[in-house]
């Protein structure tokens, strides 16, 4: 038997890879309204531990809800608010769907695919420099995160984008495909005032290849082994006192000594490029991306909605530690 019909808000986000399509993540926090009152996660929470869901035969506690905010909120859940604890909460549910569904599905997980996910994460977070999680890896929590995955690749495998679509959507949305005037800027950078000035007597006249080559030689900048080519940008882009100077430049011009947080800078306008629209062709594989993560987030959360209807589940909301906000539909 249910109780009401909580409006289940799926918030995902996907990463497409050549071999499957993987989900990172079911829940993402919200900013809490100002003026709303916290209600923290407490010992007291803790020692009564109340049933707070059922998901067909099986129970879930407040305690399993606080590590899963935890995980996503660290120390900071201490401080959530009833609507964040709220969306969570629904997040939450919708997990456990999931996760309820990928077992009457009959997936299981094996050592080799645990293995393999883990080595993952622990890439991922190198790669990213993040904080380890507060689960424990080697925890069942792992498993149902695998088992929520490969669920959801079996719904969204068959996802496909056609060419037609993507030419529909690029002649639909024609304006997010113009580039208006742009600028291709390099830069030498020097850690000194009385360097920059040397090498500016150096390359205020000099053709571009010379202007790279001192840039391979003297910058400091991150850019220095491309010969100083810092990339193509449009008004906005970059930082107003140095915008303000490249863009009155002409091509080829050099910049006289502009001092900022980085150091003396001598920047180089390369070439200006007008105004033009990108090809269908270029804006294709970017145009099928944004198509192919909007079916995949459209087809989970219909899916998270026949889950809803077809299993059984049970909220308990006056057991949370927190007033419930449920939305109906």
């Amino acid at each position: 038997m249910k109780i009401g019909r909580a409006r289940l808000n799926l918030h995902c986000s996907f990463h497409i890879g050549l071999a499957a399509i993987i989900l990172l993540g079911l829940s993402c926090g919200q900013k809490n309204p100002s003026g709303s009152k916290e209600y923290p996660l407490s010992e007291e929470g803790r020692t009564r531990d109340l049933v707070i869901l059922k998901v067909g035969e099986k129970s879930f506690y407040e305690s399993d809800f606080e590590k899963y905010v935890r995980d996503i909120f660290g120390n900071g859940a201490d401080k959530l608010e009833a609507p964040t604890l709220s969306h969570l909460f629904d997040e939450f549910l919708e997990a456990k769907l999931l996760l309820q569904a990928a077992h009457d599905r009959g997936i299981t997980v094996s050592s080799a695919e645990k293995d393999d996910y883990l080595a993952k994460l622990e890439r991922e977070e190198e790669a990213a420099e993040a904080p380890k999680p507060l689960w424990e890896p080697d925890s069942g929590e792992t498993l149902d995160k695998i088992m929520i995955e490969k669920y959801l690749l079996l719904i969204v495998q068959d996802i496909r984008i056609e060419d037609e679509e993507v030419q529909r959507y690029y002649e639909l949305h024609k304006n997010e495909f113009f580039l208006p005037d742009r600028i291709q800027v390099s830069q030498i950078l020097l850690p000194t005032e009385a360097e920059a000035v040397d090498i500016w007597e150096k390359v205020k006249s000099a053709s571009e290849e010379d202007f790279r080559a001192a840039a391979r030689a003297h910058s400091i900048g991150p850019e220095s082994s491309s010969g100083g080519i810092m990339g193509v940008f449009q008004q906005g882009q970059l930082p107003l006192e140095m915008e303000t100077v490249v863009f009155s430049l002409s091509e080829g011009e050099v910049s006289p000594v502009i001092k900022s947080s980085y150091g003396f800078h001598l920047f180089r306008l390369d070439r200006k490029l007008e105004p033009g629209w990108i090809s269908l062709e270029e804006a294709s594989a970017s145009i099928r991306r944004k198509l192919l993560d909007l079916k995949i987030k459209q087809a989970v959360s219909q899916h998270i909605r026949s889950l809803e209807e077809r299993l059984e589940w049970q909220i308990f909301p006056e057991n949370l530690s927190f007033p419930y906000q449920r939305i109906e539909d």
